[in-house]
């Protein structure tokens, strides 16, 4: 049998840790802790669903959508610091699971709320997750996806639609699509992002 290893560092003394994939490929295994993942060193993003590592396949226009969502944000918390931006940060939704992690494109999290552990995932839900919908990636997976933040506290979840340069909003009282300006007053007072903004210079992809 084959043994994939894992390398890591530990912060503390910067000496590698070895970690073995109990005899399996990573792909295959469907064993892997939230602590495991936080140790292995991947090669790109990675959601955890029942113990089986996911790898995030971004492309250069999923990229560049993401960087002016989040660019937008934190430019606006520059002057309101309410709060801080992220992308790709994992959440724990589940708090006791330990098999379950997801990882949105961007996300949000009012000043209150940030977690004063910064090298952990943290075991909660963002108050506002972005993702951005390729046209390889399942809509059902996607909106699968947002019903999970929804559920596990997340306000607002953005669905950025890039084949059809729109986006879905997304709360607990119901869906909609937007194709004008991107609000959300209950998280971020002020704030507009005009769709169109989120596309510029991406018309021929």
């Amino acid at each position: 049998m084959s043994t994939v290893l894992v390398e890591t560092v530990k912060p503390q003394t910067g000496e590698p840790t070895i970690f073995a994939d109990q005899d399996l490929p990573l792909e295959q295994r469907t064993d892997v802790t939230v602590d495991e993942l936080e140790k292995m060193s991947l090669p790109m993003p990675a959601e955890l669903y029942n113990g089986k590592v996911v790898f995030k396949m971004a492309n250069p226009l999923h990229s560049a959508i993401q960087a002016a969502v989040s660019g937008e944000i934190y430019i606006y918390l520059k002057q309101k610091p309410i709060g801080m931006v992220w992308t790709e940060a994992h959440f724990k939704l589940w708090p006791e699971r330990d098999d379950h992690a997801r990882i949105p494109d961007v996300s949000f999290i009012v000043k209150e709320r940030l977690p004063k552990d910064w090298l952990h995932y943290p075991a909660m839900a963002p108050d506002l997750a972005v993702e951005i919908l390729s046209p390889t990636d399942s809509f059902e997976a996607t909106m699968e996806k947002v019903d999970e933040y929804l559920r596990q506290g997340t306000q607002i979840v953005w669905v950025v639609i890039t084949s059809t340069r729109e986006v879905i909003v997304c709360t607990a009282e119901g869906k909609h699509f937007v194709k004008n300006v991107l609000t959300a007053p209950q998280l971020l007072p002020g704030f507009e992002l005009p769709v169109k903004t989120i596309f510029a210079g991406l018309d021929n992809p």
